[in-house]
């Protein structure tokens, strides 16, 4: 089986996301594809979904639902509180038709990397700890 550093993909045919999918599938991801997206879910990790920015990167965003009986300014005062606390990620709220969801966000620059996308991923399970064990978390979220 070949190294996912070593896989000579074509870029015209191969989706952009190759690599990435390779390397989230190899930790545990059960990954699902679109035409410029991954998205990943696990069953101890946060779900990821993965959109390249041509000639640039891949944002990486989890997100999460809030219960319904919670305020829009309860929900503003605890992103404020996470983004004052986490190191790698972008809290914000996504409020779609009155429907709050929980998005962050972080970038991965430049080209695919094994190891560079590795640390990614435990930067982000850096502030997912962070999330897990804030106090209005489990009272908050879906």
């Amino acid at each position: 089986m070949a190294r996912t550093d070593e896989i000579q993909l074509n870029d015209t045919t191969a989706h952009p996301l190759a690599r990435y999918r390779n390397h989230i599938e190899f930790s545990g991801y059960r990954v699902e594809e679109d035409a410029e997206s991954l998205f990943g879910r696990h069953p101890r990790k946060p779900n990821l979904i993965l959109k390249p920015i041509t000639e640039r990167g891949v944002l990486v965003s989890t997100m999460y639902s809030f219960k319904a009986q919670i305020s829009r300014s309860e929900i503003l005062e605890y992103i404020n509180q996470l983004n004052a606390s986490f190191l790698f990620m972008k809290a914000f709220l996504d409020d779609e038709g009155g429907v709050y969801d929980l998005v962050l966000d972080t970038f991965f620059e430049g080209e695919y990397n094994r190891t560079n996308f590795s640390i990614l991923l435990e930067n982000i399970d850096h502030d997912m700890t962070i999330l897990r064990n804030h106090d209005r978390s489990r009272d908050y979220l879906e």
